[in-house]
């Protein structure tokens, strides 16, 4: 069953240059839903989704519309669709809300005219797949799950979901107005679209790529764990090594 969808519209999208959707990409948020909610309304965020599902399944926020792109897979943002559920993939997820997401997952599916599959590179990444299975191209997640037996019974759900035919359109509650609860504190994982070549967007890739240790946050700033992990980069590409993001590392990290 489809939870009823409240509309708060985020600042974080762009254009599909013309794509269409031949994805759905699920994920979860690494934080609670109305944290998550606010955080995807703020433009500093530089993150989005197009769904946000509540820890209960009970609701959903959508923060972009279908047609724009959403920032939340990187390369595959383009072509894509993103919902996310709230929580934290260490911590696992209630029934009520595999059930939800995976009606969501259905429902998109369907929305968009496309088969109930998993994606991959060999089917052109048409179907639905979760977010740690687009690898660095993706962003280098890990969620929704590294346990396989979970991630098959999200299929086996996604596939019922799907057997019970299009579903109708999801009722909308309004417009609420975000406010960022004073505990939280955003995911310094990237899940945007960065400008290539930018320091934030180069941070993302270094982390996706593993040569940051620990992970960078994704912020825009120079600062010594930065250098140290592009100098890192370089010298594993035999690269000249000054910790600085020039041209020729641009176009590695590419």
């Amino acid at each position: 069953m489809l939870p009823p969808i409240k509309w708060t519209p985020s600042p974080n999208y762009s254009s599909r240059g013309g794509q269409k959707v031949r994805l759905i990409v699920a994920h979860d948020c690494e934080g609670s839903y109305a944290g998550s909610v606010a955080w995807f309304a703020m433009a500093r965020s530089r993150v989005s989704a197009h769904l946000v599902l509540s820890e209960d399944g009970s609701e959903a926020t959508q923060m972009v519309a279908w047609g724009n792109k959403a920032w939340h897979a990187c390369d595959f943002n383009p072509f894509s669709e993103g919902i996310e559920a709230a929580g934290y993939a260490a911590k696992g997820f209630p029934a009520v809300e595999w059930s939800a997401l995976a009606a969501l997952v259905a429902w998109r599916l369907h929305a968009n005219g496309l088969p109930c599959q998993e994606a991959n590179p060999a089917n052109n990444w048409t179907g639905f797949t979760e977010h740690a299975k687009l690898g660095a191209a993706g962003g280098g997640h890990h969620d929704l799950t590294e346990d396989p037996n979970k991630w098959s019974a999200f299929v086996g759900l996604v596939n019922i979901a799907f057997g019970k035919g299009a579903a109708d359109t999801p009722a909308r509650t309004g417009a609420t107005a975000p406010v960022m609860p004073a505990t939280f504190t955003p995911s310094n994982t990237d899940r945007c679209d960065e400008p290539k070549g930018s320091l934030a967007w180069a941070q993302a890739r270094l982390n996706a790529l593993g040569f940051a240790r620990p992970p960078l946050s994704v912020d825009g700033i120079d600062g010594r764990l930065t250098e140290n992990a592009i100098a890192h980069f370089q010298g594993a590409k035999g690269l000249f090594v000054d910790g600085a993001l020039g041209p020729e590392t641009i176009a590695a990290l590419t």
